[in-house]
């Protein structure tokens, strides 16, 4: 049973994003997201769970995206990305090779 990855299943844009340190100028720093790369993927949400929290009903939405391996060797555990045309930011949880060859599975949860 062989599965093969249609390229254009990768049809989502996301930005790949990274916390880095930037001198205030002051002897201090600021912490700051700076764009690291864009690619294309394929997004698909698994859960959308709502949890009770301190009296306050939140939404944990996780995702999964495949990318190509190539595409994947600049992003790290603890990346922050976000989907063209959507404002929300997902955490980068874990990656692991896919059984695809070329491919990288990526599981992220959305950022309140």
């Amino acid at each position: 049973n062989v599965f093969i990855m249609d390229a254009g299943k990768l049809n989502q844009r996301i930005t790949i994003k990274r916390l880095t340190k930037a001198s205030d100028g002051f002897g201090g720093f600021n912490s700051t997201l700076s764009n690291v790369k864009t690619m294309w993927c394929s997004l698909k949400e698994t859960s959308g769970e709502v949890k009770d929290e301190f009296g306050k009903r939140e939404r944990y939405v996780e995702v999964e995206l495949l990318v190509r391996k190539k595409s994947a060797d600049d992003i790290t555990i603890g990346d922050i990305f976000i989907a063209e045309g959507n404002t929300d930011e997902f955490r980068i949880n874990n990656m692991y090779q896919s059984k695809l060859d070329f491919y990288v599975e990526i599981k992220a949860t959305k950022i309140d």
